[in-house]
């Protein structure tokens, strides 16, 4: 190469580092009940590749996706997390901060003091949903009536357009919010709230720690494979599969802490060990801190919630991806 096209090679080299500098930096959105709030630059990437299959349907079914996919799943998600960081909180543990990002949120939260704590910040996400699952009905009620004459709603996104925008949108509203309670709860396959309380259901009911974390690889394994077969299969959804590879990809890390005996420095784990409930149980692993910050996910212990399988899920129509 000349010296030249080394010259060209390395510039364009450093521009790639900027980008992926600046992909990789969260955008600071400001605070909440003093937890800090940024999303990840990510996002708007995933965003834009899900809004391009919209566009041959028509200029409102992209505005429609526009909002759902943007402002309104994140504000979904952002309290969920707030659920979680709340009950937290509630329970004497410590919160550094809320990420959003394409596959939905992270709550950044300390070590929990106990598995029965722990599952009430793991449902406290979730339950968020039920209040707003009742304002997005609220908001339909009415425009559902001008639509069709009737208050019996039938849950049903219309192809978006003037005279049915309202209506698509608010639907939209309920349906994210009703599939990704049930995701997250009906799933029981770690990061997702249903294998924490998976987790915590075992641990608090005296089943030792190694066997727990074989039980959850083991439900963890299928669920995350029958997640990504959805993906593909009626409809390619590209972040359901991202979803599935995150499940998978967090399965494996919990088989690789079981293999090399170092379940205490997991975050599902830390808390048992650290109180000494996992005395006597043969555990072995060195004793981690609290919310360890090892190899698992690079942060203190975490609830994961995923935007996939949510709008998707219910019957959204094609151009929507999911919801986790």
């Amino acid at each position: 190469m000349s010296a030249t096209g080394s010259s060209m090679a390395q510039q364009a080299g450093g521009a790639l580092g900027r980008v992926g500098s600046i992909l990789a930096k969260p955008i600071p959105l400001g605070q909440l009940f003093s937890i800090p709030i940024e999303l990840h630059a990510s996002f708007f990437i995933v965003l834009g590749l899900q809004l391009l299959t919209s566009i041959p349907q028509g200029g409102w079914v992209v505005l429609l996706w526009s909002i759902v996919l943007g402002p309104m799943l994140l504000g979904t998600v952002l309290l969920h997390e707030l659920g979680h960081c709340l009950a937290a909180r509630q329970v004497g543990a410590h919160v550094s901060g809320i990420l959003l990002w394409p596959l939905g949120g992270l709550a950044f939260i300390g070590q929990t003091p106990s598995p029965k704590a722990d599952a009430w910040v793991a449902l406290a996400g979730p339950l968020t949903h039920i209040p707003q699952v009742l304002v997005w009905l609220l908001l339909l009620l009415p425009v559902y009536h001008a639509d069709t004459g009737s208050w019996a709603v039938k849950l049903y996104v219309p192809y978006p357009e003037a005279a049915h925008f309202l209506h698509s949108l608010f639907a939209c509203g309920v349906i994210i919010n009703i599939s990704l309670f049930a995701f997250n709860l009906l799933v029981p396959a770690y990061p997702l709230d249903g294998g924490r309380l998976l987790v915590d259901g075992l641990l608090w009911a005296g089943v030792l720690p190694r066997r727990t974390a074989w039980i959850t690889i083991c439900v963890a394994v299928p669920l995350g494979l029958g997640v990504m077969v959805y993906g593909f299969y009626p409809h390619f959804q590209m972040v359901t599969i991202m979803v599935a590879g995150f499940i998978l990809f967090a399965t494996y890390q919990l088989y690789q802490a079981v293999r090399a005996d170092a379940l205490a420095r997991h975050p599902l784990f830390s808390a048992v060990y650290n109180s000494g409930g996992a005395a006597g149980a043969g555990a072995t692993g060195a004793a981690g801190g609290g919310g360890h910050e090892g190899p698992y996910f690079k942060f203190e212990s975490v609830v994961v919630d995923s935007a996939g399988g949510g709008v998707g899920a219910a019957g959204a129509p094609p151009a929507q991806h999911q919801q986790h």
